[in-house]
C-alpha cells in the first residue's frame, strides 16, 4: 500500500473508532514542508510527509488512547498519548520544535543540538514521542520516547547522540496500533473484553480524574 494510500485508510479508521469527529483536510503544503526542513536542516520521511498533508487532527479530543505491544515480551497495554496537531501551517511545525528544543536549553549545561537535531516530536505523555530522523531510510524511522525531566544517560550511542527508548520501528506501526487499531482484535482474545471508544473512554476516566 502507497504511503498516502495507508495514511488515507488510517485517518478512515481513527474516524470509524470515532476518535476523529470529522475529516478535514490538512492546510500545510509540501513546499512549505521542504522549506521548514531547509530552515532546521531536517528531512522527514516520505510517510511523514504524507500524514502531515492528508488530514487534520483538530477534530479529535486532545489525547487518544490505543494498544501497544510492548516488543520484549509481546504484552499488549493500552497507553494514552497527546497527539500534536502540526497541519495548520509550518508555524506549527515551528511551534512544535522550538518547544522540544527548549528542554535542552533549561539545562544547567545545555546539550549541543548536534546531539538532538535528529529527533522531532510528534506527542506527549510523561515525556516526548519523538521520530528518530537519524535512522531514517527516507520513508519512514523509528518513534523513540524520551521520559521528561532528561533522565536519558542510557539512549545516547556511541557518537554521543541521544536517540531514546525505541518503541515503534517504523511511524507506520504506530498508525497501525493508534489510529487502525490493529492490535484490538487479540486484546479481545486475550482479555474477554470487548475494546470500542467507550471502553477507552471507560478506562481514561478510572485512570484520569480530571477527564
Amino acid at each position: 500500500m502507497k504511503h498516502k494510500d495507508f495514511i488515507e485508510h488510517a485517518f478512515q479508521r481513527l474516524y470509524e473508532r470515532k476518535w476523529l469527529k470529522e475529516l478535514i483536510p490538512s492546510n500545510i503544503t509540501e513546499a512549505e514542508i521542504t522549506a521548514f526542513e531547509h530552515a532546521y536542516q531536517i528531512k522527514f520521511p516520505a510517510l511523514f510527509k504524507a500524514y502531515l498533508t492528508t488530514y487534520k487532527l483538530s477534530s479529535m479530543p486532545y489525547s487518544i488512547v490505543g494498544l501497544v505491544e510492548n516488543s520484549k515480551d509481546k504484552e499488549i497495554k493500552i497507553k494514552m498519548i497527546n497527539w500534536h496537531d502540526l497541519t495548520d501551517d509550518s508555524s506549527d511545525l515551528e511551534e512544535d520544535l522550538e518547544c522540544f528544543r527548549e528542554e535542552f536549553a533549561d539545562w544547567e549545561t545545555p546539550l549541543a543540538i548536534e546531539k538532538y537535531k535528529n529527533l522531532f516530536p510528534i506527542g506527549y505523555m510523561d515525556g516526548w514521542y519523538c521520530l528518530d530522523l537519524t535512522q531514517s531510510d527516507g520513508e519512514d524511522c523509528p518513534v523513540v520516547f524520551l521520559e521528561y525531566g532528561g533522565f536519558w544517560e542510557g539512549y545516547y550511542d556511541a557518537d554521543g547522540v541521544l536517540h531514546g527508548e525505541q518503541i515503534t520501528p517504523n511511524f507506520r506501526t504506530l498508525l497501525e496500533w493508534y489510529f487502525c487499531g490493529t492490535l484490538e482484535e487479540e486484546y479481545e482474545k486475550r482479555n474477554h473484553v470487548t475494546v470500542n471508544y467507550e471502553f477507552y473512554i471507560a478506562w481514561i476516566q478510572q485512570n484520569f480524574i480530571c477527564y
